[in-house]
């Protein structure tokens, strides 16, 4: 007997009657779609078939890639709403009929869909790394990553925080999402849910009812295939937070025994809290970091700061209308603040803030000056008498720059 439960037409209100409404279903299933995979053998077509899985997930779902295609590829046809949607449920069947080739598969009235999804999708890597800017701490961190991709291995990548590091690894992974997948490692001992943020990060349901176990099985078994790459940040939460005398690493073994030893790519990026905590949990538990050590094929330690010119580069990154001055100013202000890089967003941030007030869009000098001297600077004066309150002032940065 069916134990699904329905509403009658005279009761009460109820905001979960709509939990099941088609319109939440949009993303294909990770699981279903790695079943696919399994049977395929070309790798072009196994990463065009994550890619549009990937996108299934995002706003718009597929409806959204078939206008984006169309619009990359207008003489190809002009499709109705109706022919639209019929078009969406052709990319489903594209990611999930085992019975289909992917380059088989076509619509009426557009030439060569295969080869139109292909360049589709090298567009839309070229258009998000495109404005990347590539310092030489994003290069080392994207020479690491491009390793432990086409070596199958595991990286880790350790470098202070606000330098770059994440901002260029989640861009990477974006680049290429039918080959690579980002996930935060969350700040709790809680193993269900890790799971649960890798879970969506792959694109499979990870209702609250599911438990870690059955998480756990599911994520094997799309991340065994050997297809994607699984790009961890903060990855110092991999191990425990608390009770760090008795608590064994689970997550790091976990990641050790059911991906790795399975050839799956794996990238840590971390602070150097990372080691630091490896060799905390080995000094008090009987875990040995030698099956960490062992299966690592790369380590990168990233440098502390970045040079004048890359600085330079991610101002005009943040702020392109910017002249010389204002790009000065900002690079200043992020060498004498704690935040960094992070300081530079910030900055411009209140900047645009002051311009929209006065009803402009450009970002001036004077808008940079003013964000800086009377905005950021005196709110980091104040969060470090706050937090240190018998440590010196912060750094000044040179005020001729401000003039």
């Amino acid at each position: 007997m069916s134990s699904t439960r329905r509403a009658s037409a005279n009761s009460p209100f109820r905001q979960e009657k709509y939990a099941s409404s088609a319109e939440f279903d949009l993303g294909l299933n990770a699981v279903l779609v790695a079943k696919r995979c399994g049977i395929l053998t070309d790798a072009k077509e196994i990463e065009l078939v994550w890619f549009l899985q990937h996108l299934s997930h995002q706003k718009g779902s597929l409806t959204k890639v078939v206008e984006e295609l169309l619009a990359a590829f207008p003489k190809q046809s002009a499709l109705t709403d109706t022919m639209k949607e019929e078009m969406s449920d052709v990319l489903r069947e594209l990611c999930l009929n085992p019975a289909k080739s992917p380059s088989t598969i076509t619509v009426p009235d557009f030439e060569n869909l295969y080869g139109s999804l292909q360049d589709y999708s090298v567009q839309v890597a070229r258009t998000r790394l495109g404005g990347l800017v590539k310092t030489e701490i994003g290069k080392k961190v994207l020479d690491s990553l491009d390793y432990a991709e086409h070596q199958k291995s595991l990286v880790l990548i350790e470098g202070n925080a606000r330098i770059g590091k994440s901002f260029v690894t989640k861009a990477w992974c974006e680049a290429c999402p039918g080959k690579r997948r980002y996930v935060q490692a969350p700040s709790s001992n809680d193993m269900t849910v890790f799971f649960r943020a890798i879970a969506k990060a792959l694109g499979f349901a990870a209702s609250y009812t599911r438990k870690a176990q059955e998480l756990r099985a599911r994520i094997s078994d799309v991340m065994q295939t050997g297809h994607l790459m699984l790009v961890i940040d903060e990855a110092h939460y991999l191990f425990p937070q608390t009770n760090v005398r008795r608590a064994l690493p689970n997550r790091v073994n976990w990641m050790l025994t059911e991906l790795v030893n399975f050839g799956v790519a794996v990238a840590l990026i971390s602070t150097p809290q990372f080691t630091t905590s490896q060799r905390v949990i080995e000094k008090n538990t009987h875990w040995a970091s030698e099956q960490l050590i062992g299966r690592m094929a790369r380590y990168t330690r990233l440098p502390d700061r970045l040079e004048q010119d890359d600085l330079e580069a991610v101002a005009r990154y943040h702020l392109p209308e910017g002249d010389k001055k204002s790009i000065a100013a900002l690079v200043a202000y992020a060498q004498a603040s704690r935040k960094y890089l992070a300081g530079i967003e910030h900055a411009t941030k209140a900047a645009r803030y002051e311009a929209q007030g006065q009803g402009r869009r450009k970002v001036t000098f004077d808008d940079i000056k003013r964000a800086i001297a009377t905005s950021v600077m005196p709110s980091d004066a104040a969060l470090q008498e706050a937090l240190f309150p018998k440590s010196t002032l912060p750094v000044r940065m040179n005020e001729r720059l401000l003039t």
